[in-house]
């Protein structure tokens, strides 16, 4: 992958990162699902889905641009293009905020946890297949 689009995808996730924790979309009024307000916790917890999931993209970005390796998410295919891969993990950074504060409190901490191994399983599966993100 070129140094330049990779630079591209950490600003572009970074931005995505600094929006959704710090400004509530208004297009569709989702605040009327919300059950209670984020915790310091959950900031953490959403923080470290994101730099993961920032991992996730930069090697999903490496198998776009490399016959050697294939996806294996459905929702991408085998050979996705850049433009989807950022496109879905952009959309995947805002479905996680809201969906977290959408559910209760109690709940969080087993939502976070879940999410932060899932996505660490999978950053440590690419590594073990020989995906290495370049600068």
């Amino acid at each position: 992958m070129k140094p330049l689009r990779t630079l591209l995808a950490i600003y572009v996730l970074f931005l995505l990162i600094v929006v959704i924790t710090y400004k509530d979309a208004n297009a569709i009024e989702l605040s009327k699902y919300y059950k209670e307000p984020l915790t310091e916790t959950d900031k953490k917890g959403i923080i470290a889905f994101n730099i993961l999931q920032t991992i996730d993209m930069l090697q999903t970005l490496e198998i776009a641009n490399n016959d050697k390796y294939y996806e294996k998410n459905p929702i991408l295919g085998k050979h996705p293009n850049e433009f989807h891969v950022v496109s879905y993990f952009i959309a995947r950074g805002f479905a996680h905020y809201h969906v977290t504060k959408m559910i209760p409190q109690k709940y969080r901490n087993i939502w976070h946890g879940y999410n932060i191994i899932y996505n660490y399983d999978v950053i440590r599966d690419n590594h073990a297949i020989g995906i290495r993100i370049n600068f």
